[in-house]
């Protein structure tokens, strides 16, 4: 047995909320004959459907038993047993969170002073809902009374906009099980107090390889008097080694005037519960930007002209311009836009390139993206150069009109 500490909260930037994490079962890997390998393939037969209900909201849950329910201050903890050693744990939020934050948050339970990681990995990333979903699993070994044991704590969050889910099972095996429950319970979440629809949604889904590595998704809204705002969400976890994530939170929040120009906005980047820039822009006067706010801990502030004298382009008048290109064949467009992560200071020239072949290439410094644009000028599938080898985004989900 390794009894996890308690989740004191897991988001960064957008909030967090605290839950207590279950206390998890670990296979005993020195009992003999114990397979690793015949353990980590165990799974459940079909499980029957039980409909939970709490607050305004209510979910299926596939369970060997009836789900027990427990209100929190700030989230709903569900308990769904499996028939196996450990049950799943799932926590319902009430606010926003920063999805690559609760996975770490989540990850960091596995104390080094009491296990050894062997191996932690991403091993799928699907759109639920129109919102992303991120599943995580770490293999460890703990030592017990009766020698070695092996444990794997599973974890998937689902990344809606109202309700955030987190749901945990730590057990050897049942990776399956516990994927068909978790996206059972993303699915069929129905709440009387969601998100507002927004008019567009697209999300894409980062890969190394064949392995998912992390998303982003991006909504349209028109608030009331017709100002439109881009919400843009995304999250990584790029394997640093088999025993180690990089994780990183990127969120924008962009306000878009009538002609479809960047009006202004606040983007933020957190990593490891730190946030690394937090910077806000807005419209001056003679196509003049002012940005403030903090970068690495330094504060820094200014205003700057494009090089164009002309508004900067938003990314929903970017993507008109690329679908109205598209139909007239090879084209090269060249425009500055605001990327804070790469310079807070000053837009980036940026190139989107295509050539008779229907190949897009997009260039900003040394960077390289080879690939293709969706007929609503948005990106279909890319891969980056350079990069880690076989770094691809892929669109998973759209829909609605820009």
């Amino acid at each position: 047995m390794l009894p996890l500490s308690l989740l004191a909260g897991c988001g960064g930037s957008t909030g967090a909320a605290p839950a207590e994490s279950p206390a998890p079962s670990a296979a005993p890997a020195a009992q003999a004959p114990f397979d690793l390998d015949k353990a980590l393939a165990r799974e459940v037969d079909e499980l029957p459907a039980h409909e939970v209900r709490a607050a305004d909201w209510s979910a299926r849950a596939f369970g060997a038993g009836e789900p027990q329910i427990e209100q929190k201050e700030k989230l709903v903890a569900i308990t769904i047993p499996l028939g196996t050693g450990s049950p799943v744990e799932c926590f319902v939020y009430s606010a926003m969170l920063d999805s690559g934050e609760v996975i770490r948050n989540f990850v960091e339970l596995l104390d080094p002073a009491k296990v050894e990681v062997s191996r932690v990995v991403p091993w799928e990333v699907s759109v639920h809902r129109e919102s992303p979903a991120v599943f995580v699993q770490a293999l460890y070994v703990a030592p017990t009374a009766a020698g070695k044991a092996a444990g794997l704590l599973k974890i998937a969050l689902h990344a809606d906009r109202a309700h955030p889910i987190a749901c945990l099972h730590d057990e050897v095996g049942y990776v399956r099980t516990f994927e068909r429950l978790a996206k059972g319970i993303f699915d069929s979440f129905d709440s009387k107090s969601a998100a507002p629809r927004s008019e567009y949604t697209d999300t894409v889904i980062l890969r190394i390889g064949k392995v998912p590595v992390g998303f982003e998704t991006s909504d349209l809204f028109k608030d009331e008097g017709g100002q439109r705002r881009w919400l843009s969400r995304a999250a990584t976890l790029l394997p640093r080694d088999p025993t180690s994530l990089h994780i990183e939170d990127d969120a924008s929040n962009v306000l878009i005037d009538a002609q479809g120009r960047l009006k202004g906005g606040v983007w933020i980047e957190s990593e490891g519960g730190k946030t690394n820039h937090r910077i806000e822009l807005s419209q001056k006067t003679n196509y003049q930007y002012e940005y403030s706010g903090e970068v690495e801990g330094k504060k820094v502030q200014g205003t700057f002209t494009p090089s164009a004298k002309a508004w900067l382009a938003s990314p929903v008048a970017t993507a008109s311009e690329l679908a109205r290109r598209l139909k007239k064949g090879p084209f090269d467009l060249k425009q500055q836009e605001y990327m804070p992560s790469i310079d807070p200071t000053k837009p980036v020239d940026v190139q989107y390139a295509r050539d008779a072949s229907g190949s897009v290439t997009v260039s900003l410094g040394t960077m390289r993206l080879v690939g293709k644009v969706a007929p609503d000028g948005r990106p279909e599938a890319f891969e980056l150069s350079p990069g880690p080898p076989g770094f691809t985004l892929q669109r998973a989900y759209a829909r609605g009109k820009l």
